[in-house]
């Protein structure tokens, strides 16, 4: 997989005014497993796992690289049903809180995989403005319009221009919910690596970053998501939020929002009560490093720590798994051994992730280890620096790590939530 950073062609920086409405009552949203047996054969796994490699986004603004990092080799990906234009047009969208820009492929498309739902043509829908030139500062002054361009490292890429457009949502109660003149990606082109980029069967991505272009405004700056165990592919309650009624229950800890990414601040991470000997700055931001800190990320399976944080937590967990387990040295990253997790695992001691003001995250060892082959597991965590020594200060916290629980991001009060909960027993 290309770890190299590669320079965007297109810059994008707007001052713009969007017109937005603010949904009412309980926006529930279907959250559907990538593996799900509900998805068409377009949608296999083998089509859909990998989607999202190490994103980067360039601004010429300011010359910098806003990192969207989705850091796993293995991919868990939730997808979501919405529609855009008008008439409606169905799309089927990857849920990524790593991107604020919502986006879905549009005619007319060069390279676009074959689709399960129809790919957007915005020349037949009533409510499709392109931007102008008057409302970027880099434009395609021939075609008197705003391009973007995303560079998914190791996957390929996305390219086409800004435009507004209406997006439909039906929710679990079979409400409607427009939300008119959002601003979106309209992709025209897209680049295939020999990972496949684009897959079969998914449209685009249903952005829930809260930077420029961010969709959350929509929706009162709320938004919660409930995830069930992902080795169940067919559990039918993974859900989205999005507004006032999205669940704010439980632990919650103060959250910082940079270039759209979600960072909170991990003090210590513990095993069976005990907390490990890692120095906590070593997960702090920093001002002059963009690839620092710690977010939330919900597209990826596995969690990134710092090499640091990575390198003692392994040592402590081979510790505890010496004599008892053989380890399978083919993985070169992280810890991997032969056995079964459901088997060979059951005792293991929950690893806690502590943060700021009393917010916990607890890993069983299902959350801790997946299963990559039939009779070999490897820790869920791999180090900051996997894609490359930039990296070695960055950790992102994985959906493994948050299956079985409600994540709650309330971005009025800068806030993000976790409740451990079976999401049946939610409200919706």
């Amino acid at each position: 997989m290309a770890t190299a950073l590669v320079s965007l062609p297109f810059i994008f920086h707007f001052t713009l005014t969007t017109a937005t409405t603010t949904a009412s009552g309980n926006l529930v949203i279907n959250l559907i497993h990538y593996e799900s047996s509900t998805l068409s054969p377009y949608n296999s796994k083998d089509a859909i796992k990998n989607l999202y490699s190490h994103k980067i986004i360039k601004q010429a603004s300011s010359n910098e690289y806003i990192s969207n990092l989705v850091p796993s080799p293995r991919k868990v990906v939730f997808l979501m049903n919405f529609s855009i234009g008008e008439p409606p047009i169905p799309q089927l969208a990857v849920m990524d809180t790593g991107s604020s820009l919502t986006w879905v492929m549009c005619h007319p498309c060069t390279s676009c995989s074959q689709q399960s739902v129809p790919i957007f043509d915005p020349s037949k829908s009533s409510t499709y403005a392109s931007l102008t030139c008057s409302e970027c500062n880099q434009c395609d002054v021939m075609n008197s319009e705003c391009p973007y361009s995303v560079e998914y490292v190791g996957s390929g890429s996305s390219e086409g221009v800004y435009a507004r457009e209406q997006l439909t949502l039906e929710t679990l109660d079979e409400s409607i919910v427009r939300v008119p003149s959002l601003i979106f990606g309209c992709g025209r082109k897209f680049s295939i690596s020999s990972n496949g980029y684009p897959y079969q069967g998914i449209n685009g991505v249903f952005g829930l970053g809260s930077g420029r272009f961010s969709l959350l405004p929509s929706f009162g700056k709320k938004f919660s998501y409930c995830i069930g165990n992902l080795r169940n592919a067919n559990y039918k309650f993974n859900k989205l939020v999005l507004g006032d009624k999205a669940n704010m229950q439980g632990d919650s800890t103060t959250l910082n929002v940079i270039n759209g990414l979600y960072y909170v601040n991990l003090e210590a991470i513990s095993i069976g009560g005990k907390k490990i000997d890692i120095d906590s700055t070593v997960f702090e931001r920093s001002a002059t490093d963009n690839n620092s800190g710690v977010i939330i990320d919900s597209g990826a399976d596995h969690t990134w720590l710092t090499k640091y944080g990575f390198e003692v937590l392994s040592f402590e967990v081979e510790n505890l798994l010496e004599g008892v387990l053989a380890q399978d040295k083919h993985n070169t990253y992280t810890l991997c051994y032969n056995g079964v997790v459901s088997r060979d695992l059951s005792g293991f001691p929950v690893v806690t992730f502590h943060f700021a003001e009393g917010a916990v995250l607890d890993l069983d060892a299902a959350s801790m280890f997946i299963q990559t082959s039939e009779n070999v597991f490897c820790m869920a965590v791999l180090p900051g620096n996997y894609f490359g020594d930039d990296y070695e200060s960055f950790s992102s916290i994985g959906m493994l790590a948050q299956q079985n629980y409600n994540v709650g991001y309330d971005l009025n009060g800068m806030r993000v939530y976790f409740q451990r909960i079976d999401c049946e027993l939610l409200d919706g």
